[in-house]
């Protein structure tokens, strides 16, 4: 996997965690009990996607061989 497949990987984790602090900031001004329950189920997805994002980014192989 090439360095800039790995460094866009990282990006959408990171994307993805800024993301669910976002909704979180969201969830905590609602007072509606139904809807921060399902804004904190997102907010366990986008984290659980970065998260395995990253863990599949350091599984793949890495190949930095430059093109000529």
């Amino acid at each position: 996997m090439n360095r800039t497949a790995r460094q866009t990987i990282d990006t959408i984790a990171y994307r993805n965690e800024d993301a669910a602090i976002a909704v979180m900031r969201a969830a905590e001004r609602t007072g509606d009990e139904m809807l921060k329950q399902q804004l904190f189920n997102v907010i366990h997805n986008l984290n659980q996607d970065a998260a395995d994002l990253r863990r599949l980014r350091d599984f793949l192989p890495f190949d930095d061989r430059k093109s000529a």
